[in-house]
């Protein structure tokens, strides 16, 4: 399955955009170490290593985001930008590890006043692919 096959069937890349701004806002308040934090107690280090590390990025779903991350987390940005909160998990469960990535391009866990990369560039790139692909 390819990348796109992967996002049309699993995600609604319209519903990114959305996600975007709590997303962001979620790892600059909350920090991402406290996240990946998070991710780590619950069982998902090896998911969250694949990001800060220089290896391909192991898939998280949005069962595990939500189990992880609390579901009044995400039920709070579901209600914010009227979404479901299956459809922001899942949007969460796609851009976290992209944006991890993105602050561990030497393969180092982030720094605690890393600053957290812009969620919209990762939505664009993710709209692009799909808007190529679809031609």
């Amino acid at each position: 399955m390819s990348l796109l096959d992967d996002l049309t069937s699993n995600l609604d890349v319209n519903n990114l955009g959305k996600v975007a701004g709590p997303l962001q806002d979620m790892l600059a308040n909350d920090g991402v170490q406290n996240v990946l934090g998070k991710l780590n107690a619950g069982g998902l280090g090896d998911k969250v290593q694949s990001w800060v590390g220089l290896t391909k990025n192991l898939p998280i779903s949005a069962e595990q985001i939500q189990s992880v991350l609390g579901n009044d987390t995400v039920k709070s940005m579901a209600e914010k930008i009227g979404l479901p909160t299956d459809k922001v998990a899942g949007a969460i469960a796609h851009l976290l590890p992209q944006a991890v990535d993105k602050m561990t391009p030497d393969g180092k866990p982030p720094a605690a006043d890393a600053k957290v990369p812009n969620i919209m560039d990762i939505v664009k790139n993710v709209q692009d692919i799909a808007a190529r692909s679809a031609k």
